[in-house]
């Protein structure tokens, strides 16, 4: 009936945007090829890690420094900062330099790509580790725990992932093509 047509068209105008999603102008004419089979724009890729990077941990320094001018934590506001440092900007500084950096000898990302697995996977790992932090920071009004004690316990699951997310990022970073 026309419930059956109507989920045709969409799966296919679904189907279509997927399809197109990995591909790339790469011909005068305008022709947009795929990018190969699992792999994607690296471009565009390490622009959308960027972006999560960035404004998840632009969200967290600022709830920080807020907490901080509020006297939230008195007089130990740097262990608060010594904690959040290490925390972020590490992964933070290996993104910006993935980032500035155009490709492996000068050449132009244009037409690089990446294995879509491995940014699939450092993306949704990055975010994953993003909330994690969030909610150590977040979680401290309502914990029994000192905020700074539990800013201390959470190293006990926070650098498991964060070590697995740098290792996720290296293998998005060297799977380029």
């Amino acid at each position: 009936g026309r419930g059956t047509l109507e989920k045709s068209a969409i799966m296919g105008t679904i189907g279509k945007k997927i399809s197109m999603e990995g591909s790339t102008t790469t011909s005068a004419e305008g022709s947009t090829p795929p990018l190969g089979k699992g792999r994607v724009s690296m471009t565009a890729s390490k622009k959308r890690l960027a972006t999560a990077w960035f404004i998840g941990s632009g969200m967290l320094f600022l709830v920080l420094m807020a907490q901080t001018l509020l006297g939230y934590y008195g007089d130990k506001a740097k262990e608060a900062w010594a904690w959040f440092m290490p925390t972020i900007v590490p992964t933070l500084a290996l993104i910006t330099s993935g980032v500035v950096i155009s490709g492996p000898l000068g050449k132009s990302l244009e037409t690089e790509t990446v294995d879509q697995f491995s940014y699939r996977l450092s993306l949704v790992l990055s975010i994953f580790y993003l909330i994690v932090v969030s909610l150590t920071i977040l979680i401290t009004p309502f914990s029994a725990t000192p905020p700074l004690e539990l800013m201390k316990l959470s190293n006990l699951w926070l650098a498991p992932i964060q070590g697995i997310v740098s290792a996720a990022l290296a293998a998005f970073f060297v799977s380029t093509k």
